[in-house]
């Protein structure tokens, strides 16, 4: 019975929802063949961590945000807030991570005037102090708004 447990168990972690949510703005307002920047904010859930964008161990899944290109649009650079110093029972030194609400901006190259909507993502690792879940992607959608020339 015990394994059967332990099976169980596994299974609803791997198959339960994500507890990364990501919230984009409902749209962002650009200039043509210039750039911009757009702020997403990573909704983690309580009881929940996620690894840092630049996590202290090779074996640690690092937070990603992703943006399909279209139209023209492009995503430059992603900048992380500092990421919090938690000490787990599984690792000997403190770790970097997210907890919480965490805004992640997001600079953006534009193309031609019009409304266009990108597709983005985030890939994490989310954990608590006891165990990792498999790694997930959080989905989300961005509408940019390019005007003038």
């Amino acid at each position: 019975m015990p394994f059967f447990s332990a099976f169980l168990w596994a299974a609803l972690l791997i198959f339960a929802p994500g507890v990364a949510h990501v919230q984009a703005p409902s749209k962002v307002n650009a200039p043509a063949h210039g750039s911009v920047e757009a702020t997403v904010t990573v909704a983690i859930d309580a009881g929940y961590h996620i690894q840092s964008n630049h996590p202290k161990l090779d074996y640690l899944i690092p937070s990603e945000v992703s943006l399909t290109p279209a139209d023209g649009i492009e995503l430059k650079q992603t900048d992380w807030p500092k990421p919090e110093e938690h000490k787990f029972s599984f690792s000997a030194d403190a770790l970097d991570v997210f907890e919480g609400k965490v805004p992640v901006r997001l600079r953006l190259a534009t193309g031609a005037a019009g409304t266009h909507t990108i597709q983005g993502s985030l890939h994490y690792q989310a954990c608590t102090d006891q165990l990792c879940r498999p790694p997930a992607t959080a989905s989300f959608t961005l509408t940019v708004v390019v005007s003038g020339h």
